[in-house]
């Protein structure tokens, strides 16, 4: 008990730097298991596994640098932008939300209701001050990890080329009474899984390219960074639509509120779009939990892992599902 207790401790303290190894090393065995069905539809061709894995590496290195080439700076030069605009836009809102509240004060309000959104309007500016603040040191803490991301193409190369030894090796360690009923387990856990997967990235390059091509039409400025930011945090369930729509809501009403209410209209189409006929057509069907169940796992993993849990936290839960149902069919 006082050793459990003991590795708790240390786990607590040491978990930040734990988890600076463990996302990297996690974001290989992800990588390795979206590229495992190309590899092997390659193989099946006469290609040999090296070979595949170097032809994969050659057209993904094509396709960084191409955006590398033309996307990156374009983006750059948006983030530059935002960020030499920022304090102009933060002006702006402690004047509009000044303006609010010497309009509101015109109405007849129970001093209560006042005092209440006085405080309130006061500490808005702060928190969004804060929240930005927040955000950027984030985006500094991601890119200084960018060295140990570096490992990840390395890992990935290794967790495909020994594929079909790691998978052996660890079926080896499974009881011979079990095997059968991992194997099963294994095999259901990879069609949805892998289909859920996949068919998440689809989804969101879907929507962050149909966001992008909409914010450029109507003039939004930082359409790109807006648009990539939807795209990524579409990967979240129920919240990462709101999450991703706010600051392009935020940017757009800055510019006016007519440029505000089009991207509303552009947010909710999209998302019509996408659940009405893009997710159905990529993914096939609901992943089957309740609400109150996703809410509950991306609060807890929120927590534990920070956004990368909000990323991870469904994946897990269809994994925990098939396993639950596999050892009560078998109980």
């Amino acid at each position: 008990g006082v050793l459990l207790l003991l590795f708790l401790i240390w786990l607590y303290y040491c978990w930040s730097s734990i988890l600076l190894v463990f996302v990297p090393f996690m974001a290989s065995l992800l990588l390795a298991y979206l590229l495992s069905p190309v590899v092997l539809f390659m193989e099946q061709r006469g290609i040999s596994r090296p070979l595949a894995i170097a032809v994969i590496y050659l057209v993904f290195a094509i396709v960084v640098f191409v955006i590398w080439v033309r996307v990156v700076p374009m983006l750059l030069d948006e983030l530059q932008g935002l960020a030499n605009e920022l304090p102009g836009y933060m002006q702006q809102l402690h004047s509009s939300l000044n303006r609010f509240q010497d309009n509101y004060q015109q109405f007849n309000l129970p001093p209560d209701i006042r005092e209440l959104v006085d405080k309130n309007l006061d500490g808005l500016g702060e928190a969004v001050t804060a929240r930005l603040d927040d955000l950027f040191q984030s985006a500094f803490e991601v890119l200084s990890g960018t060295l140990l991301l570096l490992l990840v193409p390395v890992l990935t190369y290794y967790f495909l080329r020994d594929e079909r030894y790691l998978k052996r090796s660890l079926i080896r360690l499974v009881p011979k009474n079990y095997k059968q009923r991992f194997l099963f387990m294994a095999r259901d856990i990879n069609r949805s899984l892998g289909a859920f997967l996949r068919g998440s990235l689809l989804v969101s390059l879907a929507v962050g390219l149909l966001t992008c091509i909409s914010f450029l039409i109507i003039g939004l400025n930082f359409p790109l960074v807006l648009a990539c930011l939807i795209g990524l945090t579409n990967l979240i369930p129920i919240a990462g639509p709101v999450i991703g729509a706010l600051p392009a809501l935020l940017i757009a009403l800055l510019q006016s509120p007519f440029q505000m209410l089009k991207v509303l209209i552009i947010v909710i189409a999209i998302q019509q779009v996408e659940s009405q006929l893009i997710y159905p057509l990529i993914i096939g069907r609901s992943i089957g939990f309740h609400p109150l169940t996703i809410i509950f796992a991306l609060l807890f993993a929120g927590k534990m892992l920070g956004f990368a849990g909000l990323i991870l936290a469904l994946p897990v839960m269809i994994v925990l599902r098939i396993f639950l149902q596999h050892l009560w069919r078998h109980s």
